[in-house]
């Protein structure tokens, strides 16, 4: 026994304490906490876009605790291309926590609409003149309050809320009202008469593809059995509502991808990142917005690649990074500009 330790005395009777010990009962209270009846994988889907397979674990019927799957590598597209090993792990703190937002204590649990605006329908939806609009709180909705309605009853007041407004806008009585309230006459080209084409749908954050695209979109389309009870137009002749793409109205998407490539948003294996001998980041900040895949990046600094991380701050991406160039917001385009042209006039480009 070392010298140090030359306190400590041996229990009477215990050769091995490894092997023994008093009262391990607090080991349940641990042990109870990672306790399930079941388990299943699902698609962590928000807006990050990355579509990490996780597990779920739940006790009781409720969901208790996520964890990374591992099976990336399992994976194969319509093609029958298979992802490698190197995809593994996947998956964020956020997916880790997305169930305790669902049980949270403030999640919304029944519907809620805004007091001006069930007055306004419980009245039959008055046409919102100016003073109308003041009446039921239009023109000032920030100091309105919610009130509590029920499912059913909530579904009434959409659907009378959605035939009220294409009831509202068809035919010429509804394109002099757009007109009066600011529609330029551009967006009346592919109106055809129907207030339906005012509703605009728009895919949402949430379950990106479930709900938020498939789902929009398709509802948006079912208007058109709107279209043809408010106007008594024929099938064929009914107009649905209009989709707004998400990421197109946002400008999310790198307008440079039609352009090189003529594909908007074209697929690259974050797998080629691993044997990188440069990485150039612009408008990407691996670490703290693609969390699911930044081990990439790891990865090429641990073969001995260099990061160059463009961005006007020092945030966690340039902390990582070999190079961090520093430019002002908005100033993307001119450096890239520069680049080409010392690009072209040394004559470094495929011709």
């Amino acid at each position: 026994m070392p010298g140090s330790m030359f306190f400590l005395k041996g229990i009477p009777g215990i050769d091995n304490p490894l092997t023994h010990y008093p009262n391990r009962g607090w080991e349940k209270v641990y042990r109870n906490q990672y306790k399930f009846d079941d388990s299943f994988t699902f698609i962590c889907s928000p807006n990050c876009t990355h579509e990490c397979r996780l597990r779920g674990f739940k006790r009781n019927g409720v969901m208790i605790r996520t964890e990374q799957n591992y099976d990336s590598h399992k994976i194969k597209d319509l093609y029958g291309n298979q992802c490698t090993h190197a995809w593994n792990p996947r998956g964020c703190s956020n997916g880790f926590t997305f169930h305790r937002r669902i049980y949270g204590s403030y999640r919304l649990k029944y519907p809620l609409v805004r007091k001006g605006w069930k007055r306004w329908a419980d009245d039959g939806f008055p046409y919102l003149t100016p003073r109308n609009r003041d009446k039921y709180k239009f023109t000032s909705r920030g100091t309105d309050t919610l009130v509590k309605i029920s499912w059913d009853k909530i579904e009434n007041y959409i659907a009378n809320g959605l035939i009220n407004i294409s009831t509202t806008y068809s035919g010429d009585i509804g394109k002099k009202r757009l007109l009066k309230q600011g529609y330029p006459e551009e967006m009346l080209t592919h109106w055809d008469g129907a207030g339906t084409r005012t509703i605009k749908l728009r895919g949402g954050m949430g379950l990106l593809g479930v709900i938020g695209k498939y789902g929009a979109y398709r509802f948006s389309n079912t208007l058109a059995l709107v279209d043809q009870h408010v106007r008594g137009v024929s099938r064929e002749d009914a107009k649905a509502g209009r989709n707004w793409s998400n990421y197109t109205w946002h400008g999310d998407q790198a307008p440079g991808f039609p352009f090189v490539h003529g594909l908007q948003a074209s697929d690259v294996d974050m797998n080629e990142m691993r044997y990188s001998k440069l990485l150039v980041s612009i408008g990407k900040n691996l670490v703290e917005n693609k969390r699911a895949d930044n081990h990439f990046a790891a990865e090429i600094m641990e073969r001995g690649g260099k990061l160059v991380n463009i961005s006007p701050e020092y945030g966690a991406s340039s902390s990582k990074a070999d190079y961090w160039l520093t430019i002002r917001p908005n100033t993307d385009t001119a450096l890239l500009l520069g680049v080409a042209k010392i690009i072209i006039d040394k004559n470094w480009h495929d011709k």
